[in-house]
């Protein structure tokens, strides 16, 4: 017990260090930059090296007490601002997986379902070119089944890049999230939000440990979202700051974006490959793969319905 709690002591500064003091001192530096330079002034390096020796001259930097309280003071602002920006990267994460504002969502929906049905008009016109099955077809109505299939396949790429199942959410990130629960519904009528619990049970330790591991990126890419915003405030002041911001939560969203699907995809997976384990773990016969009767059982039992 006393090595574990060592450990996780250490593990503890550790994260403390790369999550908030280092980001923490950082945005500070920039900010007393941009106060000192001003947009006017914003490339004066001259400038910025006067203020720096002008104090560091100061007689009052020069007495231990008082770089020991301003070396206080600095960590507990760093503190403070990584307090604030973990706080505010959790509320980032709630709203990408919000499902409010409903206009944002609506107006997602509408661009998926104009995809929906161009692509199932395309399914329809790729079917009337292939013609009969098993008959010759001529060289020009062979090529143009083979470009209405593409076409095709390109609607369907079109359609899955604004959302695997129809949108309800104002943001990818949410759906994609979400479309795990639909996804498993519509193939196996289980439930997994009862059922994920049970599933988690059966899960490998590695494999445990790789959708933890997109959760914690999910989370940390909201984090650097949070240390944008803080960026793009300092902006006021000093211009370049809100543009480091600005590439900063381009860079956060993309990281969002690749996390969110590995989460996903992971989660989606450990059902399709758990799924009869966890039918047999609960008494429920399951022959091959994992159907709709099957699971629409385990989710009976789970819910505890009777």
């Amino acid at each position: 017990m006393t090595r574990f709690l060592e450990a996780l002591g250490g593990k503890l500064a550790e994260r403390w260090i790369a999550l908030m003091l280092g980001p923490s001192v950082l945005l500070m530096s920039v900010a007393a930059v941009g106060v000192t330079l001003g947009h006017r002034r914003w490339h004066d390096i001259g400038l910025l090296l006067t203020r720096l020796n002008e104090l560091s001259a100061e007689p009052a930097l020069r007495n231990t007490g008082t770089l020991v309280l301003l070396l206080a003071g600095l960590l507990a602002a760093s503190a403070g601002l990584g307090l604030a920006a973990t706080g505010l990267g959790v509320t980032v994460e709630r709203l990408w997986l919000a499902t409010r504002p409903r206009w944002l969502a609506d107006r997602r929906r509408r661009r998926w379902d104009d995809a929906h049905a161009a692509f199932n008009d395309a399914l329809l016109e790729a079917a009337r070119a292939e013609g009969t099955p098993g008959a010759a077809a001529p060289a020009p109505a062979a090529a143009s089944a083979v470009a209405a299939a593409a076409r095709a396949r390109e609607l369907n790429a079109r359609r899955n890049r604004i959302g695997l199942t129809a949108p309800d959410h104002p943001f990818w990130l949410g759906d994609r999230i979400a479309a795990v629960d639909t996804r498993v519904w519509r193939a196996y009528r289980l439930d997994i939000t009862v059922a994920w619990p049970r599933i988690w049970l059966l899960l490998a330790e590695d494999v445990r440990a790789e959708i933890v591991a997109s959760r914690a990126r999910l989370a940390a890419a909201a984090r650097l979202m949070a240390w944008a915003v803080g960026y793009v405030a300092v902006g006021a002041v000093w211009w370049p700051s809100a543009v480091a911001g600005a590439v900063a939560a381009a860079t956060a969203w993309r990281r969002a974006r690749i996390a969110g699907v590995a989460f996903a995809e992971l989660s989606e997976s450990a059902v399709d490959l758990h799924g009869r384990q966890l039918a047999e773990g609960l008494g429920i016969a399951c022959e091959g793969a994992l159907t709709e009767d099957v699971g629409a059982e385990i989710t009976t039992v789970l819910r505890k319905q009777t």
